[in-house]
């Protein structure tokens, strides 16, 4: 409990997401093995053959669902950028509201990478694309609530 009290939450959520961008690459590795991710070849794990390889090895709903894995990944860590450069913009403003803000975004792509993962319908992959809206969003507002800091302070 003394962690909570005295450390920068906001600045311990990077990491944190860091880690939240790596579950659902691990996840696509266990869909990609059918459970047993011992058995996956690390030699070359970037291939031009691999996905070919991955492919003929499981059904389509399968592979469908291990490329979704993998592209969550890849969207988690796409945006880690935008969400750390807010967390350090808003520390620098001095921002009150960044544990919140930090929970809220964490939140999302929580529920992002599962609706990313487990949805496979069209339609209802919008509901992918609003958390994803809804998630950059709170990146945005930290900028702009910064922003405010940084002209009325004259920086």
């Amino acid at each position: 409990m003394d962690m909570l009290k005295t450390s920068n939450l906001s600045l311990l959520a990077v990491p944190a997401y860091y880690l939240l961008s790596v579950v659902p690459h691990a996840y696509a590795l266990n869909v990609a093995t059918k459970g047993r991710p011992e058995k996956w070849d690390n030699t070359c794990p970037r291939s031009a053959t691999l996905k070919e390889k991955i492919k003929s090895q499981l059904s389509e709903a399968e592979y469908a669902r291990y490329e979704r894995a993998e592209a969550c990944s890849a969207n988690l860590f796409e945006n880690l950028s935008l969400f750390a450069s807010a967390v350090i913009v808003g520390n620098m403003a001095g921002l009150k509201n960044l544990n919140t803000f930090v929970g809220a975004y964490l939140g999302l792509r929580i529920v992002y990478a599962f609706a990313y993962i487990g949805i496979s319908s069209s339609s209802a992959s919008y509901i992918r694309s609003a958390l994803w809206v809804a998630s950059f969003s709170l990146c945005f507002r930290v900028f702009a609530q910064a922003s405010k800091v940084f002209g009325i302070k004259g920086i």
